[in-house]
């Protein structure tokens, strides 16, 4: 990595990151024990803008970030970063077997920055974290720079904001690095997506401690994926776009909370217990098929597109059923639950449960009538409601 008064001639740049935020369709819970699940990609993105042609930042020779949703900003000289991090014999080289040692100066250098909350303290973390690996990796020149980061997902929601935003910060700097040596980023080959998404899991650790892997897969990769921990994720290429409604409870819960609540049953009964993580697993598994089947219909089989949905909802209902089971349902889950079947559709919880999200599936023939009537209905009980689509582009790059 290189400092800025090194580079000659300053390129103009701008441009602009997005990465989708994920759903998880099926298998909550039994991922953790290496069983299968099904994600999908959340057509809400993270949004990440890159910009150098201020004169005032150069002038000045700092970089500004600003990120909205957690009410970051501010000003940071490239001579306090040099000096921290490149200039001081004691800090460490990005490397793999390096975690908590490189971590730690990202730590110290944060302290030295300041935060108000947890959620800043996160924030910064990665994003230093990111910047300063793939600064170290890639030989990028410390350039004045203003970066915006937004995003349409909520945050600590299970919806992969976390990793939306690592995925962004990941390519923002890889991509930097190639336009500085004159070089394309090929999002459309395998490798770029593969290192990608290694940064940005090694990016989550920050914020998850022990990360399934699954959220940055599905934010990096885009369409739906079969995943198991350990194994080489399956994208399900070529699905059609289905449609879903999200549905906020706004019931808080901890996800290592719930992971720990089912580890503890599962200890005291694990004749009963490890039947139905297994049956979560083959209700994954048998989600992909149908999934596969319905990518491999033509528009004019609508009759039989339509019996692979209700397919889709009764599996829906019996992952929801096992999930129960498991106590990491909640009473505002079962009344979304409740209130999909009403309409002759099905929802269950994605992700930890214990409130937090749910998603009702919708047919490709659910008028816009019945949508408005359900999503008025979740509305009036105290829920939030937003139509979106699985299923999308991953992680792109765009011109501003």
């Amino acid at each position: 990595m290189e400092n800025s008064k090194n580079f000659t001639e300053t390129k103009m740049i701008n441009f602009k990151v997005s990465a989708p935020g994920k759903v998880i369709l099926y298998g909550e819970h039994a991922v953790v024990y290496s069983k299968t699940a099904v994600a999908a990609s959340l057509d809400l993105r993270t949004t990440l803008e890159y910009k150098n042609s201020s004169d005032d930042l150069i002038d000045r020779q700092i970089i500004i970030l600003l990120m909205p949703k957690i009410r970051v900003k501010c000003e940071i000289p490239i001579e306090k970063i040099q000096n921290h991090f490149f200039n001081n014999v004691n800090c460490p080289k990005f490397i793999d077997n390096n975690y908590e040692e490189f971590y730690h100066h990202i730590q110290l250098f944060i302290e030295s920055i300041g935060y108000m909350n947890n959620q800043q303290k996160f924030g910064l973390e990665a994003f230093f974290y990111l910047f300063i690996a793939i600064g170290q990796m890639e030989n990028l020149v410390i350039e004045p720079f203003e970066l915006l980061i937004d995003s349409a997902l909520a945050i600590s929601s299970g919806l992969g904001s976390s990793a939306s935003y690592s995925v962004c910060i990941a390519t923002c700097f890889l991509h930097l690095s190639n336009l500085q040596k004159s070089q394309s980023t090929e999002l459309n080959k395998n490798e770029t997506l593969e290192l990608i998404s290694k940064y940005a899991m090694n990016c989550e650790k920050i914020m998850h401690g022990t990360p399934s892997g699954v959220d940055n897969s599905i934010c990096t990769y885009g369409s739906i994926i079969e995943f198991k921990r350990g194994e080489k994720l399956e994208p399900i290429l070529g699905v059609k776009t289905m449609r879903i409604l999200l549905v906020d409870t706004r019931v808080q819960r901890s996800t290592k909370a719930l992971v720990d609540k089912l580890a503890d049953l599962k200890n005291k009964y694990p004749d009963i217990f490890i039947p139905v993580i297994d049956s979560i697993d083959n209700v994954s598994k048998k989600a992909i098929e149908v999934i596969k089947r319905i990518r491999n219909l033509s528009e004019d089989n609508s009759e039989i597109i339509h019996q692979a949905y209700q397919e889709l909802m009764t599996l829906m209902e019996i992952n929801q059923g096992l999930l129960a089971t498991c106590q990491v349902s909640h009473p505002s889950l079962d009344r979304i639950c409740a209130e999909a079947k009403n309409y002759g559709l099905a929802a269950k919880l994605t992700g930890a449960g214990g409130g937090g999200y749910a998603y009702i599936l919708l047919l490709p023939d659910t008028q816009t009538e019945i949508i408005a009537s359900i999503s008025k209905k979740l509305i009036a009980n105290g829920y939030l409601v937003t139509l979106t689509n699985l299923g999308g582009f991953g992680v792109q790059i765009h011109s501003l």
